[in-house]
């Protein structure tokens, strides 16, 4: 008797829909954890921009830094393709460049000393089309919301894809010891805080939480791709994932709070901290022979010869800018600051 051959596509379009449920579910928890980060900080950042001790001082930083770490763990617990996560990650990075140039005028208006734009000025004062208004006194921090969602994304989901191509542990080295070169570049040069908002290496510094008061500065953009491909690459080597996750936390704690002003401040350390948590993390199951760290050792040390041979020829062929004068918008309501207090007066 001849039975029916069962048909294997059936079974695999309930899967693949199964999936794709899945990977939409998990974005929805990392959309949410984002956002849940943001409100719960974004009405405390003026308390905590005052702050003197550095146990606290770290928490807005550190808070950024275990988000990226609780969405790269969500998402990677789906498996989605290295096409998802290269088109994602680039449109995400796109989306985050355009936001930069619809948000610089909200930004303009926050660097205004506090109060003095929207106290002195009302919306229907101000010069433009009702949408230009609506972007000025209520867009503000949505654009800031989108660009620090579309900025950890985009981190997240091309370390995820760099991580799928780490294959052995001396890969895994040689990418963190590269990320201790580009870290050490990326602080001792300030870089994302010396150049204009118009030049593509200013995503390098997530948007947000702002640089106010005694607040370190936000995580960079690195930081957040490194720990997505080293989580990846732990789950796919056999690490054990929470001994990794707990090393690398603890050692960018950290690197973070050394970090910090006053004196002694070391803001490269964020990243040679982290190396050392993967390594004590993951160091039982770690195959690496002293000649593939030579190896890895030497890589970085080229990658740092050129990031500092680029930056010095740039110096030189194009010195960093004046200060730019402050735009006619910001002289109005200063002058209209000036006026209004002498005839209070």
């Amino acid at each position: 008797m001849m039975l029916p051959a069962q048909d294997s596509s059936a079974g695999a379009l309930p899967r693949a829909q199964a999936d794709k449920a899945e990977l939409i579910g998990r974005l929805v928890i990392a959309v949410s954890l984002a956002a849940l980060l943001y409100a719960l900080w974004t009405s405390r950042l003026e308390e905590a921009a005052g702050w003197t001790a550095k146990e606290l001082r770290v928490l807005p930083r550190m808070s950024v830094f275990v988000l990226g770490a609780l969405m790269a763990l969500v998402l990677q617990g789906a498996h989605p393709g290295r096409l998802l996560l290269l088109g994602g990650g680039l449109l995400a990075a796109a989306a985050g460049a355009w936001w930069v140039q619809l948000g610089e005028l909200w930004e303009l208006h926050a660097a205004a000393p506090q109060g003095a734009a929207l106290a002195v000025l009302a919306p229907e004062e101000v010069s433009g089309s009702s949408a230009t208004r609506g972007i000025m006194f209520q867009a503000g921090p949505v654009l800031q919301l989108l660009r620090f969602e579309a900025s950890i994304f985009s981190a997240v989901l091309l370390g995820t894809g760099l991580g799928r191509w780490v294959q052995s542990s001396p890969q895994l080295i040689a990418v963190l010891f590269c990320a201790i070169a580009g870290d050490v570049w990326l602080n001792a040069f300030h870089v994302p805080e010396t150049i204009g908002p118009d030049n593509p290496l200013c995503l390098l510094r997530l948007p947000w939480p702002p640089a106010l008061g005694h607040l370190g500065l936000s995580p960079a953009f690195t930081d957040l791709l490194v720990l997505s491909a080293t989580l990846e690459a732990a789950r796919h080597l056999g690490f054990h994932m929470l001994s990794v996750v707990l090393g690398v936390v603890s050692g960018y704690c950290a690197g973070s709070f050394l970090g910090l002003d006053p004196w002694p401040s070391w803001p490269a350390l964020s990243m040679v901290m982290f190396t050392s948590g993967v390594l004590v993390g993951c160091w039982p199951d770690l195959k690496c022979k002293a000649r593939d760290a030579g190896k890895a050792l030497l890589v970085a040390a080229l990658l740092m010869a050129v990031l500092l041979a680029i930056t010095s020829l740039q110096r030189i062929l194009a010195p960093l800018p004046q200060p730019r004068p402050a735009p006619a918008r910001q002289l109005f309501v200063a002058a209209t600051v000036s006026f209004r207090s002498q005839v209070s007066s």
